[in-house]
């Protein structure tokens, strides 16, 4: 698993430069959005309910999207995704000075645009399946993982500034490095795929048959389910307790969260060597404990130095657990069906993440937003042991 090999792949060269620019775009947008809803709105239950939102094109429709880019010209359909995704983002920045009352807009255009932006996400797996060997999926997958990170730190720094300066810029910014991405993507060269035979249907029920049958994949896809509910809600409810409770603005916060993201870049950098010396199963465990630790700490802590260690422990956690799941998932799965099988985890990653953010911001006109924060530390100890007892811990 030698990294360095992957940059031998000109076609690996020129997917990682457009998603690097895909990356800083989006970043941008996700720190952008919930806090222009808070500026419109000054609401938790309106961030938490934007980002249910967001997550339902994954639960309701990722597993057909799948099946479906088995079926077509990914690299042809990953731009035509993005275009789609700043043509709706060019909408939502002509609204805003139309404040509140455009809300069920932001809610409708926010569920298309995150059914597009998986689109892309299935496109470029398939991809990345299809222009390298087996051996180079997990350090490939890192590497990625770093360039996300990477825009993890410059995004929210980047977001928070243009914020400050102009509500309407956060949104200006992911549109342009989207369509460099675009561009970076044209007459890209990947193999000759043969045209699927079977129907859609058949197609469906088979990604499902593979899936069940790697009994790892399987297991940590319901694991993920637990976990991602509640990242999810951390996610959220941090950022208001930040905003609301400890005050920061949004350059403070911009700042917190781009500095943080270091803890990010080391993660993906580390992770394969990681993964080489302990195995990839207790690597997991271990990271979905360090998680849990961070959590803890950004629900009491109220230093600023505290919060920074806890938001860069949980980001160099996270890079590390998604280089596993995502790297495992590449490696086990044949390129026939890379774009079932991400469909229907991707799914399934997100099952309980609407109902929960949806839960947690009811629950937080009530409740300590501290204690929430708490019972998601929880969840992640919780599956720190089920992976203990999983299919999934013994996986080299």
């Amino acid at each position: 698993m030698n990294s360095a090999s992957v940059w031998h792949h000109a076609t690996f060269r020129r997917l990682y430069t457009a998603t690097a620019s895909f990356s800083l775009g989006t970043q941008v947008y996700q720190l952008a959005m919930p806090l222009i809803l808070y500026e419109l709105t000054h609401s938790a239950a309106a961030m938490t309910g934007m980002r249910a939102v967001e997550l339902l094109p994954n639960l309701l429709l990722a597993m057909f999207i799948g099946v479906w880019v088995d079926r077509i010209d990914r690299g042809r359909w990953a731009r035509f995704a993005i275009f789609g995704m700043v043509a709706l983002m060019a909408l939502q920045a002509l609204m805003l000075p139309h404040g509140a009352s455009m809300l069920p807009f932001f809610f409708v255009s926010a569920f298309a645009l995150m059914t597009l932006n998986y689109l892309w996400a299935i496109c470029r797996m398939g991809m990345l399946k299809e222009m390298l060997p087996g051996d180079l999926l997990l350090p490939a997958t890192g590497q990625l993982s770093v360039l996300n990170q990477v825009f993890a730190v410059l995004g929210p720094a980047m977001a928070g500034g243009l914020l400050a300066w102009k509500l309407e810029m956060g949104l200006w910014l992911p549109m342009a490095a989207m369509l460099l991405a675009a561009w970076l993507l044209r007459d890209l060269q990947l193999p000759v795929r043969e045209p699927q035979a079977a129907g859609f249907w058949a197609d469906w029920l088979e990604g499902w048959r593979v899936l069940i049958a790697n009994r790892p994949l399987w297991h940590m896809a319901w694991l993920v389910v637990l976990t991602n509910a509640s990242s999810g809600v951390v996610d959220v409810l941090f950022l208001f307790r930040a905003r609301d409770q400890l005050h920061l603005g949004p350059a403070e916060l911009g700042l917190l969260y781009g500095v943080a993201g270091a803890g990010g870049v080391v993660g993906g950098l580390l992770a394969s060597r990681f993964r080489q010396r302990i195995g990839l199963g207790r690597l997991w465990a271990l990271e979905l404990a360090l998680e849990s630790t961070c959590m803890l700490t950004m629900a009491w802590a109220n230093s600023l130095p505290l919060l920074l260690l806890a938001l860069t422990g949980s980001s160099f956690g996270t890079v590390i657990g998604n280089v596993c799941v995502w790297g495992y998932r590449q490696e086990s799965t044949d390129a026939r069906y890379i774009g079932r099988i991400s469909g229907l985890t991707g799914s399934l990653f997100k099952l309980a993440m609407p109902a929960t953010l949806v839960l947690s911001g009811g629950l937080s006109v009530g409740l300590p937003i501290a204690w929430l924060l708490s019972a998601c530390a929880g969840a992640h100890l919780l599956a720190v042991l089920l992976t203990r007892a999983s299919a999934v811990y013994a996986v080299r």
